[in-house]
């Protein structure tokens, strides 16, 4: 394969990442209706109803909604506009319309799309969709989803042609990448670990595609396998590192926390350490909220076995005593309403820091935070259920300062889900602040809540004007 081959490959998969992020973003403020079945009432009594039911969870599970339906669209008939610098992309419509969805696909061309990304006639998709991922899901899982998007209502919606400019509209060049970075084969039980590890690992590694967000990326664009899960940045948002392990830098990883409030904020988007941010709000109010608490436990029960030790992500010595049944390609039983950590119940934590010398003197910073920030977050304490911690928080604790410059800049809103259907905001600061101030605010909490060194903890104003930027585009020259 040639160099220019080989540039070429990484174009297009920079492009396609940096538009699935974006068209995220756009998204963020907007509370979307719950994810529709799309099937009928009739298609769930049938034969089928059984297998049916099965795919549509694995399509909530897979995240399938958030990429195939447009804002103003109906379910899965696509045209979700991935906007890149480098043109548009437009996502495919997936419904058994026979002329412009895939009513005149066989299983066949279904499952090499689903694990290849090959689809009709040898047509190479681009890696938005990941396939690399879904490459592990079981054949029985496979022919569930098959018989779901058979009996999702048709749509005839017709798919919009992307407007990328060449050579990125060249698909040709996925061949070469496929052959280089995917890695086609099925899970497989590890015999050592539980069945309920197993599970968990089957959906963070599969139909999950977590590591798409949370691994860091190589020159090519493919994920590096020996750094699985140690965060990755897409833009402006870092998603954080998940595995736990001294000799970092950076903040603990959700492997670090206990699995009630893993459990929590896949359930809710909101612990308390964390509130949910940029595409994982996306991940959680289409997705993870509506898997089973069996399987989000074993999701918590696999992040947990994850470490980084010496340069690279392991697995721990699998836990005991955990062998709950579940099998690694069936969904466990519905969830107990309640079981999941009250959401607004508990004694008000005491003040995590001193703010100001005792004597009427504060810093800069403290300043910043006392008028800004303190009324909700308190002395970096938080609010139990409403507003997060600044102690021990992800996005003031980690080496990026990208999340915490964004929600500053930005502000943020909770995720509408079934267990927490309230939906708190934080105003957005950019009108109020300037880039020195957001810089020094940001600072502060780095190095007073995030426990960071100073010069650790520093935020310059030119990292707050370039993620300004994104946030407030420039309005264009008028002409004056």
């Amino acid at each position: 394969m040639g160099q220019h081959t080989l540039s070429w490959m990484t174009a297009l998969l920079v492009l396609l990442l940096a538009g699935a992020a974006t068209s995220a973003l756009a998204q963020q403020y907007s509370q979307a209706e719950p994810v529709e079945l799309a099937v009928s009432a009739e298609a769930l009594d049938s034969a089928d109803g059984d297998t049916i039911r099965r795919g549509a969870y694995l399509a909530r599970a897979a995240d399938c909604t958030a990429c195939h339906t447009a804002s103003d669209g109906p379910p899965y008939a696509g045209g979700f506009a991935f906007e890149t610098p480098f043109g548009t992309l437009y996502s495919s419509n997936i419904t058994p319309d026979a002329e412009h969805g895939i009513g005149d696909w066989t299983q066949a061309e279904f499952t090499t799309a689903l694990r290849q990304g090959v689809g009709k006639d040898g047509k190479h998709l681009y890696p938005a969709m990941p396939y690399t991922a879904y490459t592990h899901l079981s054949d029985e899982d496979v022919e569930a989803l098959w018989t779901y998007f058979q009996h999702v209502e048709p749509q005839a919606v017709p798919n919009e042609r992307n407007e990328l400019m060449w050579p990125f509209s060249w698909r040709a060049a996925m061949w070469g990448w496929n052959l280089l970075f995917l890695d086609d084969g099925r899970f497989e039980p590890d015999p050592q670990q539980s069945d309920r590890w197993n599970r968990g690992a089957y959906l963070v590694t599969g139909p999950g595609h977590c590591g798409s967000c949370h691994t860091p990326r190589n020159l090519a664009m493919a994920r590096k396998t020996d750094q699985a899960f140690m965060g990755h940045s897409i833009q402006g948002w870092h998603a954080p590192r998940l595995p736990a392990g001294e000799g970092t830098s950076d903040a603990p990883g959700l492997a670090d926390w206990p699995e009630n409030e893993i459990v929590q904020f896949l359930q809710t988007g909101a612990a308390s350490r964390s509130a949910a941010t940029g595409t994982m709000k996306e991940a959680i109010h289409d997705s993870l909220q509506y898997l089973t608490e069996d399987d989000l436990r074993a999701i918590a029960t696999y992040l947990k076995s994850l470490r980084y030790e010496d340069g690279e992500t392991v697995i721990a010595t699998a836990p005991t005593g955990d062998n709950s049944g579940l099998s690694p390609s069936v969904a466990s039983r519905p969830a107990q309403s309640g079981t999941a950590q009250a959401i607004r119940i508990g004694k008000m934590p005491p003040p995590a820091v001193p703010i100001g010398d005792g004597h009427g003197g504060v810093t800069a910073g403290e300043r910043l935070f006392m008028d800004n920030c303190q009324a909700c977050h308190l002395q970096g304490q938080g609010m139990p259920g409403a507003f997060p911690a600044l102690v021990n928080n992800s996005a003031t604790a980690q080496d990026d300062p990208s999340n915490l410059i964004k929600v500053i800049l930005q502000g943020a809103q909770g995720v509408q889900t079934q267990q927490d259907p309230t939906v708190l905001t934080m105003p957005d600061f950019a009108w109020r602040l300037n880039d020195k101030q957001v810089a020094t605010l940001a600072s502060y909490v780095r190095e007073r809540f995030g426990e960071r060194a100073p010069e650790r903890a520093q935020v310059s104003p030119e990292q707050v004007a370039e993620l300004r930027e994104q946030v407030h585009p420039p309005e264009p020259d008028a002409g004056h």
